[in-house]
């Protein structure tokens, strides 16, 4: 073995995990797929509403080699903003149904509960009207969704 010097020795330890780092951190996971901003507003009898919970249900079932669970809520101006890896990076590509489900934040629980204000008419992957054509080269634009609270 080479006579390295005590530093010589540390800064080349140090370069080499700072390249690892470096190498690890940096790239994206191989198993990602990639995904599409999703484009829409929703409006609840007519009004913007927050915090309505959408989900995107691919029309050819979980990819069982790669799944994703594509969801995501509205903002305060109703748009909406869609997650698969990351917070408002969109979905990967295919055809999906749209959910829609609109309940109470619970502070204690941190989590939405209580009854669908939308009485379940949107929360149905196998009833809801909504469906989205997700890809390169599609407008991956649902546009202004009008959802009803009434009965």
């Amino acid at each position: 073995m080479p006579n390295l010097s005590l530093n010589a020795r540390y800064s080349s330890l140090f370069a080499l995990g700072l390249l690892i780092c470096v190498a690890g951190c940096s790239s994206k996971p191989s198993n990602e797929k990639r995904v599409y901003k999703i484009l829409g507003i929703v409006t609840v009898d007519g009004v913007p509403v927050p915090e309505i919970q959408v989900a995107l249900h691919d029309v050819a079932g979980p990819d069982n080699k790669q799944p994703t669970y594509p969801q995501g809520f509205t903002d305060a101006e109703g748009k909406i903003k869609i997650s698969t890896y990351e917070e408002g990076d969109g979905a990967p590509a295919g055809e999906y149904k749209v959910t829609f489900i609109h309940q109470e934040y619970n502070v204690m629980s941190r989590s939405f509960s209580g009854p669908d204000k939308l009485h379940k008419k949107y929360a149905d992957p196998k009833t809801t009207p909504f469906s989205l054509s997700l890809g390169e080269g599609k407008p991956n634009d649902l546009g202004k969704v009008e959802l009803t609270a009434k009965k």
